[in-house]
């Protein structure tokens, strides 16, 4: 899968300014994300041990301040679980993790006040005040439904094998809500 990766030129970044054109989604696939996580029956569940250690890896491994697994729920953002963040759900539009599961790859953003795409975001213009995000999408039967990411309060840039790690991680995410056991404990 490719890694797009967006640092805006003079960030400091050593990359080339590439477009910041959003991730185009049809109404229909955006129905499809609404079926798969019905059929997960995972939104609005408990925290689960396995997805929140996840989400201590991703912050460890890339070392950030703040990591999610985030499903997309048409309009809301919500958390399944989050490391080092309070809330439980957001707004999507404009959001780094509905751009991230559009586009169907793994997403950094070096530097998001310089992102057109972002400019907009809460999380950024708030008082969060991230500065870099990378995710990954995760994917059920073919379709994004939310990402594993992390993020940061400054700008940054990854290595190749940390968004290779990350992209993994949302392959774990996938199967953890899959996982057979989860369903005991769904309503």
């Amino acid at each position: 899968m490719p890694i797009i990766q967006l640092h805006p030129a003079g960030a400091g970044f050593g990359f080339t300014e590439r477009a910041t054109r959003r991730a185009t989604v049809t109404a229909e696939e955006l129905q499809q994300r609404l079926v798969a996580l019905q059929a997960l029956a995972v939104l609005d569940t408990p925290p689960e041990e396995g997805l929140d250690a996840l989400t201590r890896l991703a912050a460890n491994v890339f070392d950030m301040p703040i990591a999610l697994v985030s499903l997309i729920d048409g309009e809301r953002l919500w958390f399944k679980a989050a490391y080092g963040l309070e809330a439980t759900a957001a707004d999507s539009s404009h959001s780094f993790c509905c751009e991230n599961a559009n586009a169907k790859t793994v997403l950094e953003v070096g530097s998001a006040r310089l992102d057109t795409r972002f400019a907009k975001n809460d999380m950024v213009t708030g008082p969060l005040a991230i500065q870099y995000y990378a995710g990954a999408p995760i994917f059920y039967r073919g379709v994004a439904i939310g990402t594993v990411c992390v993020l940061d309060y400054v700008p940054r840039k990854a290595s190749r094998h940390a968004l290779y790690a990350l992209e993994e991680m949302a392959t774990i995410a996938s199967v953890l809500l899959r996982a057979p056991c989860r369903r005991i404990y769904a309503p």
